[in-house]
């Protein structure tokens, strides 16, 4: 085991279990009293402590973890006009409540700066699939085709470059458990390993969008939480079956899911990616309203 006290150890109040469980990341896996996980080839481990939590990485890479969990920023002045008193007039008492809600019981959750072209596979695998198996399927990748490397006592892999997947198989690539994705991955990864991948926190919202789905198996979903979970564009809103429901039930929105994330990203602005995020995870987590609308 290799002497801790050469590590950055960064404290933090920040809720990183719930940030970890919350469906943003497939790269870690819980090790009992904690989390260890890999993300652009820096390791880490997570720990509770003293109700909070220890980020144990590289002295290198601290300044990575702390943008990657987005420590330094608060969410509280754009999640205020949506919650409490505000006098907001088009956001129905439901919805607010149901906001404020999800934002009390799990105010310490952040909204990931993840690598961009590990999150794109990640969501990519992610159509049609639940969170246990999304998880399973990109270790399997990273064990596959990554770089495995010793840390701390813990082996870890590396993420892929869009090169080795564009070099894969398809049919190996579907011996993942990729199944139909496999063609999505490889395709992608060849476009991007040819073309490279532009910076998209340069671009602005709906460039960004349009790059996205113009990849191959990536749809609005996809774009839009490949925006949230590693860029800079915090109104993206993507809209599954579990947001589809907030929507309608506790904000009276009515429509496709695309007409639903047009009207949500109008009424949120760009408070939207963080607002979404809160209630995903506590819709998920079986947070509701009573049929008074009172928690």
């Amino acid at each position: 085991m290799a002497d801790e006290a050469a590590y950055a150890r960064i404290y933090t109040g920040h809720d990183l279990s719930a940030t970890i469980k919350s469906g943003q990341t497939f790269a870690f896996t819980d090790t009992g009293g904690g989390f260890a996980g890999a993300a652009d080839g820096r390791p880490a481990e997570i720990r509770v402590n003293d109700g909070g939590y220890i980020i144990i990485a590289r002295e290198d890479d601290a300044g990575f973890w702390r943008r990657y969990f987005d420590l330094e920023a608060s969410y509280d002045d754009l999640l205020q006009p949506f919650i409490g008193a505000a006098e907001t007039n088009a956001i129905p008492e439901t919805g607010r409540s149901f906001l404020e809600l999800c934002a009390g019981t799990f105010k310490g959750l952040r909204l990931l700066r993840q690598p961009v072209w590990e999150t794109i596979c990640a969501f990519i695998i992610s159509a049609n699939n639940n969170i246990g198996r999304i998880g399973s399927i990109y270790m399997n990748i990273s064990r596959r085709y990554g770089d495995a490397f010793m840390w701390n006592g813990r082996e870890y892999h590396t993420f892929p470059p869009a090169a080795t997947l564009a070099a894969a198989g398809e049919g190996d690539l579907r011996g993942l458990g990729l199944g139909y994705r496999a063609a999505y991955i490889q395709k992608t990864a060849e476009t991007i390993a040819i073309g490279g991948l532009p910076d998209l926190d340069a671009l602005e919202y709906e460039e960004a969008f349009r790059y996205l789905t113009g990849l191959r198996g990536v749809g609005e979903k996809v774009a839009e939480c490949a925006l949230l979970f590693s860029t800079r564009h915090r109104r993206a809103f993507p809209v599954d079956v579990w947001v589809e429901r907030i929507l309608r039930e506790y904000f009276g929105m009515g429509g496709s899911r695309r007409v639903l994330r047009r009207e949500a990203e109008k009424l949120f602005g760009e408070a939207g990616g963080i607002i979404q995020q809160y209630m995903f995870h506590g819709i998920r987590s079986g947070l509701k309203l009573n049929e008074a609308g009172d928690n």
